[in-house]
């Protein structure tokens, strides 16, 4: 098991390229094809905002289970 905890600033990416292709980054982990991500995105992108996080502290465990 790995627990991480996060430590930055969270900004809204404004609407633009950069959020969509951000967007795009997040669904492809979620969506069996790009075609289908590109035709959400249109359908609904507008409605969706995108975070960052800029890290500055990272903290971390890997926790052996038995």
């Amino acid at each position: 098991m790995q627990s991480v905890v996060v430590f930055g600033r969270c900004h809204l990416v404004e609407s633009g390229a950069r959020a969509t292709t951000l967007l795009k980054r997040f669904a492809m982990k979620y969506y069996p094809s790009e075609q289908l991500v590109d035709e959400e995105i249109a359908h609904a992108g507008k409605a969706v905002q995108i975070f960052e996080i800029e890290v500055e502290y990272l903290s971390g465990k890997e926790i052996q289970e038995r």
